[in-house]
This record gives C-alpha cells, sequence and structure tokens, in this order.
C-alpha cells in the first residue's frame, strides 16, 4: 500500500488538519491491532471491533492533541484499554467483573507489556502480508491465517500443489526480509 504522505510528520500534519486520507491511512494501519488488543482483553471480537472504533471518533475530535503518530498510538491504546474495561464492568455480573478486573488492573509491569508487543507485532506482521505480491499474500493467509493445508489452498486456488508450497516458501522469506529489523528491536 502506497502512502499519500511523505513521513509520519506529514501524516500527522495532515490529521491534525482533519485531512480524510490522513485519518484512513492511520485507521488502516492501526485498527486491526486494536482490535486485537480489544480482542484479548474482553474475548469478544465485535465488541473490540465496535471499541477500536469508537476510539478512532473520539481520536478524531481530540486531533489537535496529538501531533506526534506516538502519542497518537498510545492515546489509542490506552482508550481501547479503559472501553474494555468499561464494557466489562457493564455486561458482567459484579463477580465475574470484579474477577475479570482485576488482573487488567494489576497491570503495570510485564504482562501488560507483553500484550502491546504482541499486538504491535501482529500490527507490523498484518502490514508485511499486505506487502507480498498477491499469490503469496493470498497463499500465506490462507496457509497461516485460515489454517489450511497445501492441499486444500491447491484445491481452492486450482493449482499445484508444489506451487502451493514455492508460493508459501517465497512469501515466508520475504516476510523475514521485511520484519528483520523489526524482529531483531523485539528479541
Amino acid at each position: 500500500m502506497r502512502s499519500n504522505f511523505e513521513n509520519s510528520d506529514d501524516l500527522m500534519h495532515g490529521f491534525c488538519q482533519g485531512r480524510e486520507e490522513a485519518f484512513n491511512e492511520i485507521f488502516r494501519e492501526l485498527y486491526p491491532a486494536l482490535c486485537f488488543y480489544g480482542f484479548k482483553i474482553t474475548g469478544n471480537q465485535a465488541v473490540a471491533e465496535d471499541i477500536a472504533q469508537e476510539s478512532f471518533i473520539k481520536v478524531w475530535h481530540r486531533r489537535p492533541e496529538c501531533t506526534h503518530f506516538l502519542s497518537l498510538k498510545s492515546y489509542l491504546y490506552t482508550t481501547v484499554k479503559n472501553a474494555c474495561i468499561d464494557w466489562a464492568r457493564k455486561n458482567q455480573s459484579q463477580e465475574k467483573a470484579v474477577n475479570a478486573l482485576l488482573p487488567l488492573l494489576q497491570q503495570t509491569g510485564q504482562p501488560a507489556l507483553e500484550r502491546l508487543v504482541m499486538t504491535e507485532t501482529c500490527r507490523q506482521l498484518h502490514l508485511a502480508i499486505n506487502e507480498l505480491p498477491a499469490r503469496c499474500q493470498k497463499i500465506v493467509r490462507l496457509s497461516y491465517l485460515e489454517g489450511k493445508s497445501i492441499k486444500q489452498i491447491a484445491v481452492e486456488l486450482n493449482i499445484e500443489t508444489g506451487s502451493v508450497g514455492s508460493h508459501k516458501t517465497r512469501g515466508i522469506m520475504l516476510l523475514r526480509k521485511r520484519l528483520r529489523y523489526f524482529l531483531h528491536l523485539c528479541i
């Protein structure tokens, strides 16, 4: 996906000015990770998606306050976490809510950091998959995200199993190359 903006400063400047294409680009980049993060907290995909969308609406109204991409990202993650906690309080019995929220409220160190690193890793992986050649992208998604076998993919795409294996191997090599620097930072 090609960006309409030179760099993150240009993107944030467009966002602060209310440019819809800047909002859309930020949404495309962060929405899947925020949904994943919300799902890890709530255990409910539909709720996580709603919360992520509502968080973007909130940040849009507060866009002049978010002048840097990292502060915007931090604001969105915090908003999602707080909304998930509110959702849990409203939608669970008092005892269940306390039991579910206690670990969340006690997250001051490593567990919260691990969840955030896992979410960011998933975001980076999805961005890298989106940049693969079309056939590799399709096969990697079917194999790793949908859990289909090489044989099932070959039947679905009407191609030889050897071709599926080749595209899958090529996709993994390209992902390793693309994510090498990011994964080095996480280790």
